[in-house]
């Protein structure tokens, strides 16, 4: 029997595109929230594409966008390799409506939907709560991240602590990037990031008078400059 196909729109950080998919990649594509991602899902064959729009072209085209991708076979460390990168194009102007990226990892526990809960992970680094039960934190390790826009920006690699001379925070290795705690959206499935020009003032040393101000605050508590 033929395996269950629905058409879906998937959003791309250029445009979209509307296309038949079966749950599984549904799963892989819902980066929290209502919208479904390209980035998410990777490479589908042209044929299972209705139409897609073009954010450059301000115009939707029937059929299948340009699909160019290639197997780097790369070794990231921490036994995760990128096996494949892609991304989907206009077939009119070139601009790119999505990128994907394929990693091989060690396999990982299954873990349940993590809600957000910076609270309780600074107050104990080892473990997330969910569904009321404890998840070991570790188990975010080779998970995907994806930016705001939804591109898959890596696998996080490595949990630790970043610290200064006076405090000391989570966070996460994706990549060459460095990810604070503060800067993420969501952990489920999926660690998804936000989006840092929508971020609120994340406190620190105050520039004016030195000062050291909690986390989330706007003005420094010492001399009242904006953070």
């Amino acid at each position: 029997m033929a395996e269950d196909m629905a058409q879906k729109k998937l959003r791309g950080s250029g445009g979209y595109a509307i296309a038949m998919i079966n749950d599984d990649e549904q799963k892989k594509g819902n980066l929290g929230g209502p919208e479904l991602f390209l980035a998410g899902i990777g490479r589908l064959e042209a044929d299972r594409f209705v139409k897609y729009y073009c954010n450059k072209c301000e115009k939707e085209y029937d059929g299948a966008p340009a699909i160019q991708f290639e197997n780097p076979n790369e070794e990231l460390g921490e036994g995760v390799t990128l096996i494949e990168k892609g991304e989907y194009k206009c077939k009119t102007c070139s601009a790119t409506l999505a990128q994907y990226r394929k990693f091989d990892a060690p396999a990982q526990p299954q873990a349940s939907r993590v809600e957000q809960a910076a609270p309780d992970l600074e107050a104990n680094p080892t473990a997330a709560i969910a569904n009321d039960s404890f998840i070991p934190i570790q188990s975010l390790v080779g998970m995907s991240a994806y930016d705001s826009e939804a591109m898959l920006i890596g696998k996080v690699e490595q949990i630790g602590l970043s610290h200064d001379a006076s405090n000391a925070r989570i966070a996460l290795k994706i990549g060459n990037r460095q990810v604070s705690w503060d800067g993420i959206s969501k952990i489920g499935d999926i660690v998804l990031l936000k989006n840092p020009d929508a971020q609120t003032p994340s406190g620190g040393r105050c520039h004016a008078c030195g000062y050291t101000n909690e986390g989330g605050s706007t003005f420094c508590a010492e001399c009242g400059s904006r953070l």
